[in-house]
């Protein structure tokens, strides 16, 4: 007999004819070995229909919590465990988009209806739209099907350059466009522009760029200060950045608007990989000022000043992200030889292993829901971008990039 982890309950109430939509509360979705919900997309001839019902797919593929399949209605009524079904139909007119959500169950539908003011209808902005009105509608979470993945992308023998990609990896667009090798970038909390660095022969360089792809600003620092990496201040106007200066790694905060310095540890070791939480108080970051040099994650408290150490096991962890809420953190140990994404839950001082086997899964983020994480992974000789649930269980590719395309240093848009 199949177990499905889940309670059906009525959360939403609409003011127009008391319809309502139904909520997943997932009481075991923190078991990676939960069953999916089964979700039936009525079949339609239309082809802008058809060309939206595929964006939903495509996005609601990726969020791991849903098994997909196409299908008239007769047939879906007759299988149970097809729990919800949407029919997405454009009225004759093509003035009107109207959406219905059964629970198949219970035989209970409601519509939603989009009225379509353009002359030219957006058949990727509508499924979209629909992927998330349907999540809220039926897992209660917060939509992610517009947001962005910022990663490094390396042809064989050729520069690493930073590239944008879709939610649902379909649509990859090359950010960096100048002569170095790009690497390592970082999104502004308000998503307006994106950090990273460029390497030439010559020098380490960091630049800040519109998000929207405009003139991009090379930052300068006093001489013999070689910059690293870099990530931003919750409010935009500084970074945290890793100085190098005479083989030692510090973090600075770094004014943008007149290039002021300030060194926030003086520690007689190597730190670097610094995040600040979401509220802006708090800074995760990597030191090796622990016995025999090994690479360990620090929270620093900027109110108290006080820094306290949260990984004590494994010689190498690195690669901390701040869950949106600021509870969590994801980051990256090294176990036997390879690389596994773990999470540390700051209220139970707990740490949770989400990834397994014997291939490296490195650089998580968090999406900005905190529902989903995207991580690198070797499973093949080259490494690929993945989703996986904040809980742990099976991973999706990304995108569908080629063989010889690596892809690496994932970073999520807030």
């Amino acid at each position: 007999m199949k177990i499905y982890f889940f309670i059906l309950i009525m959360i939403f109430f609409l003011s127009s004819g008391f319809r309502f939509a139904f909520a997943i509360d997932f009481f075991e979705i923190q078991n990676p070995k939960f069953v999916p919900v089964q979700i039936g997309i009525i079949s339609n001839s239309k082809p802008e229909v058809v060309a939206i019902q595929n964006v939903f797919k495509a996005n609601l593929e990726k969020i791991i919590f849903f098994k997909i399949s196409k299908g008239t209605k007769e047939k879906f009524a007759k299988n149970k465990e097809v729990l919800f079904l949407i029919d997405i139909e454009l009225d004759k007119d093509m003035k009107n988009l109207v959406v219905r959500l059964w629970n198949n169950a219970e035989n209970k539908y409601f519509n939603k209806v989009y009225s379509l003011m353009d002359e030219v209808l957006d058949l990727r902005e509508n499924g979209l739209k629909i992927t998330d009105w349907f999540l809220r509608n039926t897992l209660n979470f917060e939509g992610i099907s517009k947001t962005q993945i910022s990663y490094t992308s390396q042809k064989s023998n050729r520069r690493k350059n930073i590239v944008l990609s879709s939610y649902d990896g379909t649509l990859q667009k090359r950010f960096s466009y100048n002569l170095g090798s790009n690497n390592l970038s970082s999104w502004s909390f308000d998503n307006k522009n994106i950090l990273y660095t460029t390497f030439t022969r010559s020098s380490v360089q960091l630049t800040i760029q519109p998000a929207k792809r405009l003139r991009a600003k090379i930052l300068t620092f006093p001489p013999g200060l070689q910059p690293l990496v870099a990530s931003w201040y919750t409010n935009g106007r500084s970074i945290l950045i890793t100085l190098m200066k005479q083989g030692n790694a510090d973090i600075y905060s770094y004014n943008l608007a007149d290039a002021k310095l300030e060194r926030i540890f003086a520690w007689k070791s190597l730190e670097t990989s610094a995040q600040m939480s979401p509220n802006g108080d708090r800074i995760a970051f990597v030191s090796d000022s622990a016995i025999a040099r090994s690479p360990q994650i620090y929270i620093h408290n900027l109110n108290n000043k006080k820094t306290e150490r949260v990984t004590f096991r494994g010689n190498y962890n690195s690669s901390p992200k701040w869950s949106p809420d600021g509870e969590e953190i994801i980051y990256e140990r090294q176990i036997k030889g390879f690389f596994q994404i773990f999470k540390y839950s700051l209220p139970t001082r707990r740490h949770t292993q989400l990834t397994f086997g014997r291939y490296d899964s490195e650089k998580p983020d968090w999406s900005p829901n905190g529902k989903q994480i995207v991580f690198s992974s070797k499973k093949t000789i080259i490494p690929k971008l993945y989703y996986i649930s904040a809980f742990g269980g099976k991973t999706v590719r990304v995108t569908k990039s080629a063989a010889n395309i690596s892809e690496t240093n994932p970073v999520w848009s807030k």
